[in-house]
């Protein structure tokens, strides 16, 4: 709740269901979405989505799949900085971290 998370599925069987499901509930091209994914269970949903993001360590066909591989490792700062990617591409990055810079 405190970072705004609305929705979650935990669990699932097949991502690709699920992930599909969610955007047609949204409303949301999939091509309009980024997945984050570390390992081969990912792949269906990352080959969906518009972006495709994973980590260094990730195996060699998931990172073959992805068009952003972060410096960081999981657990490493590698979701913030998927984040901060994906906030500079929209220009909100700025706005975002600028209470904290007064």
């Amino acid at each position: 709740k405190n970072l705004g998370i609305e929705i979650i599925h935990q669990g699932a069987h097949d991502k690709l269901v699920v992930y599909e499901a969610l955007c047609r509930e949204l409303g949301i091209d999939c091509e309009a979405t980024a997945y984050m994914g570390d390992d081969v269970v990912d792949l269906p949903v990352m080959r969906r989505a518009g972006l495709a993001i994973t980590v260094p360590a990730a195996p060699e066909l998931v990172k073959a799949h992805s068009h952003y591989i972060t410096t960081r490792e999981a657990g490493r700062g590698a979701v913030r900085e998927a984040c901060e990617f994906l906030m500079r591409a929209q220009g909100t990055l700025d706005a975002a971290l600028a209470p904290y810079l007064r």
